[in-house]
């Protein structure tokens, strides 16, 4: 077992406050959005003798990752986990399928695309499934609502485009609303954000529920945002508000975005982000339609597949990762293959094969396969990633 170090990035869209009180640390000043805990070749964490825990899993994959993993994932930590703070929108996004990521990196690579390159789209061969539990109350858009409930949302609005746009949906398949939304341009894409905006903002406190939300980003976004069809796209997507604890799921081809909290992620161990709006950084409009899934869907939550006093475990559709998020003692969690633990709250013991170690909140431990069983005690609360059997 290793207690790690993890490395925090410094996205615009973070937080000056909430990742340094939960690393117990004085504030840089400047905004702090993730704290990344694996070994993701793009920022791994460190062990204690300052190897990368990559390049540790490398030298021997057997011991740290076992035989099952080894095979299954190619002598990789299948999976990653975030810690995010989250105090301005991050742009709207979309991961690719594990087949577009293979096969978009492969072209870009053959390309002769470096991979630091603004426009680079794949940065890795991986897919990129993810699972947030808020620590928070964590709101974020996620799947394009059912287009009926978003034609009756923007008739709220008092704008010629949201007129077009509802009838539209009550008569067109939902991609090809979605396709010309994107492909506005100009200055026609900046008036309609502006008219938009305008009525976003006047009707917002009329409204109730999912639309008053809604309704109240987009004001928010169309002033930051002002040329950008992002804005008039996340008028059509879910409004998820997540309680603490609950949790949402987002797959592959599913558009979302992140508006404000503190919450904690588990995702298949990749870098593929493909924009779909509400940011400066690039967009390629043609791949993104090519890989978004554009049909309706319900509000992404995700239930406990188990439900203890005292813990949940959360099992997503992938093979990648299983989350057991609880309070100790914990005895049954997975004896087998790479485990990583992470304390939310308090103080806690890890106790693995002959060895001991102590984590406060923030910190984390490697627990390779070759420790065996793992047991969790103290006062306090963790979350505790592995590779389902």
């Amino acid at each position: 077992m290793f207690v790690m170090r993890n490395p925090v990035r410094d996205y615009a869209w973070g937080s000056t406050t909430r990742l340094a009180r939960f690393l117990d640390r004085t504030p840089t000043g400047d905004p702090e959005a993730e704290l990344w805990i694996g070994a993701h070749e793009g920022d791994p964490s460190l062990l204690p003798d300052g190897r990368r825990l990559d390049e540790a899993i490398a030298d021997d994959p057997a011991a740290l990752l076992g035989d099952a993993c080894h095979d299954d994932f190619g002598g990789r930590l299948p999976f990653l986990m975030k810690v995010l703070a989250v105090d301005r929108p991050l742009s709207l996004q979309v991961h690719p399928s594990a087949e577009q990521a293979r096969r978009g990196h492969e072209r870009e690579d053959g390309a002769g695309l470096a991979l630091g390159a603004p426009q680079r789209n794949y940065k890795d061969p991986w897919h990129k499934p993810e699972l947030l539990v808020a620590l928070t109350e964590f709101e974020g858009l996620a799947g394009f609502r059912d287009p009926a409930a978003s034609a009756r949302l923007l008739r709220l609005l008092d704008a010629a485009w949201s007129a077009e746009t509802a009838g539209r949906l009550e008569r067109e398949p939902l991609r090809d609303v979605v396709t010309d939304t994107l492909r506005l341009g100009g200055e026609t894409l900046v008036d309609v954000v502006r008219e938009v905006g305008e009525q976003a903002r006047l009707v917002a406190g009329t409204a109730e529920g999912e639309a008053a939300r809604t309704l109240s980003r987009v004001g928010e976004l169309a002033l930051a945002y002002p040329g950008d069809a992002g804005v008039l796209v996340a008028l059509l997507l879910n409004n998820v508000l997540l309680a603490p604890g609950e949790a949402m799921f987002v797959d592959a081809g599913v558009v979302h975005a992140y508006f404000g909290g503190f919450g904690l992620e588990i995702m298949a161990s990749s870098d593929n982000v493909l924009r779909a709006g509400l940011t400066p950084k690039h967009m390629d409009v043609a791949e993104l339609l090519s890989v978004t899934d554009l049909r309706a869907v319900p509000p992404p939550r995700w239930e406990p597949a188990e439900r203890g006093p005292d813990h949940v475990v959360l099992r997503p559709p992938v093979a990648e990762f299983v989350l057991t998020v609880g309070r100790p003692p914990l005895r049954d969690l997975p004896a087998t293959g790479p485990r990583v633990v992470l304390a939310l709250e308090g103080e806690v013991t890890v106790s693995a094969a002959h060895e001991r170690l102590t984590l406060r909140r923030g910190e984390a431990a490697f627990v390779a396969h070759a420790d065996g069983a793992v047991v969790v005690e103290g006062d306090g609360r963790v979350a505790v990633g592995s590779v389902p059997e």
